[in-house]
């Protein structure tokens, strides 16, 4: 089975109840299918080494729809990583 799945808008951001990183952004499905959850993985790099990462879970999401979503990365803090990431990784590690 092909997931075909876009992302957008991608950002990095304090969060708002803690010193901790929040990443934001967009994901569209345009896979030709619904489904009822789909997990996704967010990985978060400076260079080529990850520094933390996080599922992101998105119910109730149907073929064409765009959804926004917000996930704190747990242990990183945003004053000490947030100007050194070069790269976030997204993609989808499951789905029904």
């Amino acid at each position: 089975m092909v997931r075909s799945f876009q992302y957008k808008d991608i950002h990095f951001k304090k969060d708002d109840h803690s010193d901790g990183l929040v990443v934001t952004g967009e994901i569209a499905n345009k896979s030709g299918r619904n489904y009822q959850s789909v997990v996704f993985r967010v990985i978060v790099y400076t260079k080529s080494i990850a520094i933390g990462s996080e599922n992101i879970t998105i119910n109730g999401f149907l073929n064409g729809q765009t959804r926004s979503f917000s996930k704190k990365i747990e242990d990183l803090v945003y004053i000490k990583v947030a100007k050194d990431i070069t790269n976030c990784e997204i993609y989808p590690t499951g789905g029904y």
